[in-house]
């Protein structure tokens, strides 16, 4: 029992010597990978953010060339208006003042026929026609220089302002041309950063599993480095005892061959052997509740098996375990709980 308990405590720590060597001689190129791609990833997040900014600050720069180019468009349309109204008025100023010209110098002299004032006359109501005529028609003329003077402002100033539209115009579509270049920058980004991501994880799988394969390794070596342990053969597997079917029972007696215990058992769990089933290490109890050499009940055998680290056998009928399976469970079973979970008679052995 001591050079078992010393081979359990053994393994482990070498097991653990040798991943620890394994992982620290094999492990800096992986975690250099996975630092690089942990790195690549948080540059990229920070990118994101910087071309975030920079999407708002095009937005907000092309929203307000945009309220320009609404102001120029509208100042447009006054000055438009403005003209349209001016050059009605000019039109209606110019026909009025032609209108009363005529009738002015048609209506010179009241007493006078208009006939014989258009084609006959005095010299002084000629030159008095004359006199009218100029007074008039420079009035007139005035009159129109002064409406053109501002119809040619107002269409100087309209020039200016569709200039100026027309470049609050370009530098709006500038700035959403650099809007909608950030916003392909960002989508380019999103998907480096799903690449990186991905790559991110399958290297830490990698990883992971590259670890768990040198502590398989370990173990492994270590346990076959580990001297075997000596051990006499057990009742069922020394050729002496004859085995019987499972459906035989204790209490059938002694079958032919029958095993007194193993030698390398303690003389305790050997005792029980014999007293339990005989040494038959396929008996069956009447009721069918134990089983095997040592008349395990089921969830106490499955309790054995995971003490003596054996859980392949967790829910297997005891009494269809080798005698060596039936012999490492009982002594598990023995060194946990002693000698309380069997027959009484054999305490003192």
């Amino acid at each position: 029992m001591f050079a078992r308990n010393m081979l359990a405590m053994a393994v482990p720590a070498l097991a653990a010597t040798i991943v620890l060597t394994t992982i620290v001689t094999s492990g800096p190129a992986e975690a250099d990978h996975v630092s690089d791609l942990k790195a690549q990833a948080a540059q990229i997040a920070r990118d994101l953010v910087l071309e975030q900014l920079q999407i708002g600050a095009y937005q907000q720069l092309s929203d307000v060339d945009g309220a320009k180019v609404t102001r120029d468009k509208m100042r447009i349309e006054t000055t438009e208006r403005q003209i349209s109204a001016d050059t009605s008025r000019v039109g209606r100023d110019r026909k009025r003042l032609e209108s009363e010209a005529v009738s002015a110098y048609i209506n010179l002299d009241p007493e006078s026929e208009g006939t014989q004032i258009l084609f006959e006359g005095n010299q002084s109501d000629a030159f008095a026609r004359a006199e009218y005529e100029d007074v008039t028609t420079g009035d007139a003329n005035l009159t129109i220089d002064a409406l053109r003077t501002d119809e040619n402002g107002l269409n100087a100033e309209r020039t200016v302002l569709e200039q100026q539209e027309a470049q609050d115009q370009a530098t709006a579509n500038q700035q959403a041309g650099q809007a909608s270049a950030a916003r392909q920058t960002q989508v380019e980004l999103n998907s480096k950063q799903s690449e990186v991501t991905g790559q991110l994880a399958v290297a830490v799988a990698q990883q992971q599993a590259a670890q768990a394969a040198a502590a398989a390794k370990a173990v492994q070596a270590a346990q076959a480095a580990a001297p075997p342990v000596s051990r006499s053969p057990s009742a069922g597997q020394s050729g002496t005892t004859a085995t019987q079917p499972a459906s035989a029972t204790a209490t059938q007696g002694t079958p032919t061959g029958a095993s007194t215990g193993d030698p390398a058992l303690p003389p305790f769990l050997q005792c029980v052997l014999r007293v339990e089933s005989g040494g038959n290490y396929n008996a069956v109890s009447p009721g069918g509740a134990y089983l095997g050499g040592f008349q395990f009940s089921q969830p106490t055998w499955n309790e054995a098996a995971q003490l003596a680290g054996m859980p392949q056998l967790v829910n297997v009928p005891p009494n269809d375990a080798t005698p060596a399976e039936q012999d490492d469970l009982a002594i598990a079973l023995y060194d946990a709980d002693g000698q309380q979970p069997w027959d009484d008679s054999c305490r003192n052995s």
